[in-house]
């Protein structure tokens, strides 16, 4: 297992170079994927151990082809699926679901070159198991994942320990989801902060973020644009700060900014320009650009980036509060966030980051002889009614699973406009049914704290529905629109010639 952690290692140091240069799924497949099979002890040159393009015969006329099989005395053990490297698992056509039943293979992998995704059969016999049971990334493996990976090296490769495996991974993974969904439960949700700065000021500012704001996720430290791009397109952000110098001028620049905005729905950008920068170039920035919220002239001051940021989330800085200090209308109403809070002498967490107290958590405080926390008070401007009704069960909510109105009220997607979702009704209104969300409001939410409280947030009243729809169809255009903006960039990035 030393050998292949070394492998691994040496692998994902080569990958990091040269998946910058993969421009389709061939070249995903030979530059990426192909080494990655091969440090399985897989000899790809050998067509009777690894065999591209692998045909399953259905009927006399018809056929399926898999990317990859790897074989054992000529039946297939593995069948892979490959995809380009910059394409995101979760929203690409995954077809090993019908491939598979018709293989002999027990294992199917799915991977861009980047991620690769592990099934089998473990639920029922010949049919794909809906979620993976081991994944893991290539640019960053783990000791555990080496472990496990440790067993489908060829030499090593048994199904029935495979088999075994898969079970109770698939349990450990069960059980570390239902312990995410208690902690989510009692969590406010965090703000996604990326930072693309030139080195000399990206390390203090992604640390000055996040010593100043407990409620963020500070992200950095990307080494082309082309690595920004793929988190980018994979990962939720809400703000970007991002530097022009990475940019060859404000037309690059510019083009860049229009083909990302189309990653997010709620996408925001701050950009930071040089001193040189002149006033048309400003308005030019503004004027193609309309995720660009703002921008910041070098030389600036951490103050003053703070600013920016309490502007775009009307998040301050934390604050030191009395135990004793803490009201009970402040924890009835679910106002007050706390930062980490450790046992004194201990290494392990009492209260996490973002957690909103209740009485319990007080009691734990005082039980410690904690006497001053730092919290966040002004929390209510972006907590989500299950945060704030402290729902025991809000998985299948539909506030909760709405995306479309993801950001409206800078709540996490209809989680601040519960009041106009009409499916909610069974859920908060008792099971009384109404004829429109209009009288759910007069009857049912004219009596909640929430609700109160979101007017009070807006200056007594609450946006009319009107905007909520147009919003809505804002964020349903930009997720039709985001692959053709990703694929219109890569065919771009692949015509450019090369300096």
């Amino acid at each position: 297992m030393m050998d292949l952690a070394a492998k691994i290692k040496t692998l994902s140091g080569e990958i990091r170079q040269r998946y910058d240069f993969v421009k389709n799924k061939e070249s995903t497949e030979v530059a990426l994927i192909l080494p990655f099979i091969n440090s399985l002890g897989y000899d790809v040159f050998d067509p009777s151990v690894v065999v591209p393009d692998y045909t399953i015969a259905v009927s006399h006329q018809e056929s399926v082809t898999i990317d990859y099989a790897l074989l054992r005395d000529g039946q297939p053990e593995i069948i892979i699926e490959c995809k380009h490297w910059g394409m995101n698992l979760d929203i690409e056509h995954n077809s090993l679901r019908e491939t598979f039943p018709l293989s002999q293979a027990k294992v199917a992998i799915l991977t861009n070159g980047i991620v690769y995704r592990f099934y089998t059969d473990s639920d029922k016999e010949h049919q794909l198991d809906k979620s993976p049971f081991f994944e893991f990334s290539i640019l960053e493996v783990s000791e555990s994942a080496v472990e496990t990976l440790d067993k489908f090296v060829k030499q090593n490769f048994n199904i029935s320990d495979i088999v075994s495996v898969a079970k109770e991974m698939k349990k450990e993974k069960a059980k570390t989801a239902a312990l995410n969904t208690l902690i989510k439960r009692r969590k406010v949700s965090k703000k996604e902060i990326f930072v693309f700065l030139r080195e000399d000021i990206a390390a203090p500012v992604s640390w000055s973020l996040l010593e100043y704001y407990r409620g963020v996720t500070v992200a950095s430290g990307y080494y082309s644009l082309r690595s920004l791009e793929l988190v980018l397109f994979t990962r939720r952000c809400d703000l970007l700060i991002i530097d022009e110098c990475h940019f060859e001028d404000i037309d690059a620049f510019c083009e860049f900014m229009y083909h990302v905005q189309y990653s997010n729905v709620s996408f925001k950008v701050l950009a930071v320009m040089s001193s040189t920068t002149d006033i048309e170039q400003v308005n030019q920035l503004l004027a193609q650009c309309d995720i660009v919220i703002d921008i910041i002239i070098r030389p600036f001051t951490i103050r003053r980036l703070y600013s920016y940021i309490e502007s775009a989330f009307g998040m301050k800085r934390s604050v030191d509060i009395g135990v004793k200090g803490i009201t009970p209308d402040q924890i009835k109403n679910g106002l007050v966030a706390a930062e980490n809070v450790y046992i004194p002498g201990k290494d392990e967490h009492l209260i996490e980051c973002g957690v909103v107290l209740d009485d319990e958590h007080v009691r734990d405080l005082i039980k410690y002889n904690i006497a001053k926390i730092k919290v966040h008070k002004d929390v209510y401007k972006f907590i989500n009614c299950w945060e704030f009704m402290k729902c025991k069960d809000f998985g299948e909510c539909p506030s909760f699973v709405n995306v479309d109105a993801d950001g409206f009220l800078d709540g996490v997607n209809a989680g601040r406009v519960c009041m106009y979702i009409n499916a909610t009704l069974d859920m908060c209104g008792g099971g009384r049914k109404y004829k429109s969300w209009e009288e759910k409001i007069k009857v049912t939410c004219q009596n909640c704290e929430f609700y109160k409280m979101i007017l009070t947030c807006n200056d007594g009243k609450i946006p009319p529905s009107i905007k909520l729809m147009a919003h809505m169809d804002k964020n349903i255009y930009k997720r039709k629109n985001m692959e053709s903006a990703r694929k219109s960039y890569t065919k771009k990035s692949q015509n450019k010639p090369k300096p």
